[in-house]
């Protein structure tokens, strides 16, 4: 809770515990004085609770913006064989940085689990060693034009945040 928070919930309960004192002792206008400060403290409290997520949700993009990079010269096989060799150590090296993919198109589709904000989601699938690998692109809203030109079949690049091997956020195509 923020210092601003506090500040209003000490004013709307003093606002009532005085506003009961004054209007026991007759001092209406007294009273009225604190029921409307209590009043004004009580609105700031839930106005600030309210706009607490939008205040997050933006302080957590513009440290996103700040701190996902693209970092140059990994290719997904050292990515991927890092995870399954330990994904802790793993998660320390690649979590939430961003990197470029080339892989083939296996589906594409605009609904199911991944895809709370529109979009898209792409299953990629890319040959590493002797293994087919499969992983999740997801795409947002406005990356739905670009994506309108692609097929399954097709082998795209694009640059993602990295949340593991098999999953990638906000992916953007790379012309």
């Amino acid at each position: 809770m923020t210092t601003f928070l506090w500040i209003m919930a000490f004013g709307f309960i003093l606002g009532i515990i005085f506003g009961i004192i004054f209007g026991l002792v007759n001092k209406t206008v007294l009273c009225i004085v604190a029921i409307s400060v209590s009043f004004v403290c009580g609105a700031g409290f839930i106005i600030d609770i309210t706009l607490e997520p939008v205040k997050n949700k933006e302080n957590i993009q513009e440290n996103k913006e700040n701190t996902v990079t693209y970092i140059e010269g990994v290719e997904f096989p050292e990515i991927y064989k890092a995870y399954k060799e330990n994904e802790l150590r793993a998660d320390d090296t690649y979590k939430n940085n961003r990197y470029r993919i080339t892989a083939k198109v296996n589906a594409i589709s605009n609904d199911g689990l991944f895809n709370l904000t529109g979009g898209a989601t792409l299953t990629m699938e890319l040959k590493v060693d002797n293994t087919i690998v499969f992983f999740y692109a997801e795409f947002e809203k406005d990356q739905e034009e670009v994506l309108k030109n692609i097929n399954v079949g097709d082998t795209i690049t694009f640059e993602g945040e990295c949340l593991s091997a098999g999953s990638w956020s906000d992916c953007k195509i790379i012309k």
